[in-house]
């Protein structure tokens, strides 16, 4: 049988975030039966975004966490603030139509201006910087989509330029990359700040959140649906699934349109300050164009955060040090010694496509998750769409198109076809390497 991110340990790991920012917000456990108009399952970015913006709209809304907020990889991701999709704009325009994929691009550029919007309405405490992204691309394909990729949003009045790849190789301070773009619209934040005070924000519209509360049950109730804990129900019109990779057959099948796969966070000790002043000099977080990717940020204090590298789809294992660390010194020559201060691995939900989902699984019955990797700004979004739906608005009017559920074939052998499918990924990012 294969591993299941609800079999983790129930406390959440060690991570450098929870000692700084938003202290957690007191969200005790339901109590007794309760009726709402809204009921939400899951407090990651997409189930707090949805109270948030319910709540702005006067729904009487209660979320329920089976654990704390933030537990899963919204309180433990590297914290990139990303304004795009993992697919490209010609790519999105042929899955759903010139229109509708043009809605969900430009909706995925806007993201980060939904994030900092709320960081600044809500004064949220999360070390929020508007620094900019750079993807990287390690091929002559993948160079390619990233200048179709910044035509596309610099015909829309957008702040992406194309690198060459003198100016990457200067704005990375590393070697191996043939360009890429810089997306000013992005940036980085605490996670687990975030989170937290999106927790904060919604009980202060009148959002009633409660931890240790995990579902049970969902099942049609008179006027909409009741959704079930060890400690009590909220009977409302609605309800939203937001667990993301911690998604179950709650509802029959549901857990079965994604895979989740276990990516792991590590933090370097502060580097020597000539060295530290040579690496992403101006302060942007890194991306890369690989299959197999690593995500970069460098902190003030000159420590690198690196995500992703080492992924699993099994229990947790010793981080993968000698791997990533050998991808540093290739990337960066001049690194000279490397001290490993903190680690840990958290859940994202992978999608065949590498698009989000939103499913419309019965009346008033929705969920929003699979972000692949992208969830500080599209959890957030999701979230927002997903209260516009549970306020009344029409599917065809969200910026993210709702599509039928479709589990995934084979999806009980999936520890066997992920690490299947790394190995094949891993080998054609190093021949793209090596040709380009």
């Amino acid at each position: 049988m294969a591993y299941h991110p609800l079999a983790d340990p129930p406390q959440a790991p060690r991570t450098i975030y929870g000692d700084t920012g938003e202290p957690a917000p007191a969200t005790p456990p339901l109590d007794g039966d309760v009726e709402a108009d809204l009921a939400i399952i899951g407090g990651g970015f997409t189930g707090l975004s949805a109270a948030l913006h319910a709540a702005e709209q006067g729904l009487r809304t209660v979320l329920l966490e089976a654990r704390e907020i933030g537990f899963g990889s919204s309180g433990r991701n590297e914290g990139q603030i990303v304004p795009a999709m993992k697919q490209e704009p010609a790519h999105a325009e042929r899955s759903f139509g010139r229109e509708r994929g043009q809605r969900l691009m430009e909706a995925a550029g806007a993201g980060p201006d939904v994030v900092f919007g709320l960081i600044q309405r809500f004064s949220i405490d999360c070390a929020a910087a508007r620094c900019g992204i750079i993807t990287a691309a390690h091929s002559p394909a993948s160079l390619e989509r990233m200048r179709q990729r910044t035509e596309f949003w610099q015909a829309r009045g957008a702040p992406v330029e194309f690198l060459d790849r003198a100016r990457a190789a200067a704005m990375i301070g590393g070697v191996g990359y043939l360009g890429g773009s810089l997306d000013h619209r992005g940036g980085v934040l605490n996670p687990l700040g975030y989170a937290r005070g999106l927790a904060r924000a919604a009980q202060s519209l009148g959002a009633r959140i409660h931890g240790q509360s995990a579902a049970t049950s969902i099942a049609p109730a008179s006027g909409g649906w009741r959704a079930a804990c060890a400690t009590g129900s909220v009977t409302a019109r609605s309800v939203l699934i937001c667990t993301n990779a911690y998604t179950s057959d709650l509802w029959p099948a549901l857990g079965r349109t994604i895979v989740p796969v276990r990516a792991y966070q590590l933090v370097t000790a502060p580097l020597g300050e000539n060295v530290r002043r040579t690496i992403l000099p101006g302060g942007q977080a890194l991306s890369d164009t690989k299959r197999v990717m690593i995500g970069m940020r460098r902190y003030a204090d000159g420590r690198l955060q690196l995500g992703g590298g080492g992924v699993t789809t099994g229990p947790d294992r010793p981080p993968p040090f000698a791997q990533v660390e050998k991808a540093l010194r290739r990337l960066f020559p001049q690194i000279g010694e490397l001290r490993w201060e903190a680690s840990w691995s958290g859940w994202m939900a992978m999608t065949p496509d590498r698009y989000p989902r939103l499913h419309e699984l019965a009346p008033g019955l929705l969920a929003g998750f699979g972000y692949n990797g992208r969830g500080v700004s599209m959890g957030t979004l999701m979230g927002r769409e997903l209260a516009k739906r549970a306020a009344g608005a029409a599917l065809d009017e969200l910026a993210v198109p709702a599509t039928p559920m479709r589990p995934i074939a084979g999806h009980a052998l999936r520890r066997a076809v992920v690490f299947a499918r790394l190995r094949y990924y891993r080998l054609r990012d190093a021949l793209d390497t090596l040709h380009g």
